[in-house]
């Protein structure tokens, strides 16, 4: 295989396992707050209401096709520039980017689950726990597409824009 065409085959690779960890990782966290999520209001892939299966058939069935997509278009970006840079540091720079959307993701569930404990118990229905988790982990997951776009559009104008591999050696945070 030429060296061109295994860098973009190591990108995309490459995002699609930074996605579905990401996706996995943000699923254990959400299967755990509200299974009913994932068991009442999805489609069964699997019969279980177990959080951390769920969190790991869903983290990657939600999650693949995104870092397919995403990684094809980065693979493309690096492919266009004059220099292309080395896949291990482009997924690097989306593994740094998976871990600012997890942390984001995680402050929508807990903004919602804040923002929702200061309704009065007075006014709380007897499903307002279970609703209150659900409708976090349903925000959160709303957004998560979006995210993950805009995390893309930075990631690709960071390549296109990232200086040439002599000068990308001053760079000691991304490439050492």
């Amino acid at each position: 295989m030429r060296p061109a065409a295994r860098r973009f085959a190591a990108t995309v690779f490459g995002a699609v396992g930074l996605a579905c960890g990401l996706g996995i990782a943000l699923d254990m966290v959400t299967a755990h707050l509200a299974v009913e999520y994932f068991t009442v209001h999805h489609p069964t892939i699997v019969q279980t209401e177990r959080p951390w299966l769920l969190a790991l058939v869903w983290g990657v069935a939600a999650s693949w096709w995104f870092g397919a997509i995403a990684g094809t278009i980065l693979g493309l970006v690096n492919h266009w520039r004059r220099e292309p840079l080395p896949a291990r540091m482009i997924l690097r720079w989306g593994a740094v980017a998976c871990l600012a959307l997890w942390c984001l993701m995680i402050a929508i569930v807990l903004g919602v689950l804040g923002l929702s404990s200061t309704i009065p118990d007075d006014l709380r229905r007897p499903t307002f726990e279970s609703d209150r988790r659900l409708m976090a982990v349903a925000l959160t997951h709303q957004y998560e597409y979006v995210l993950g776009l805009f995390a893309l559009l930075i990631l690709a104008v960071r390549i296109w824009r990232a200086p040439s591999r002599d000068e990308n050696e001053k760079d000691s945070f991304f490439t050492k």
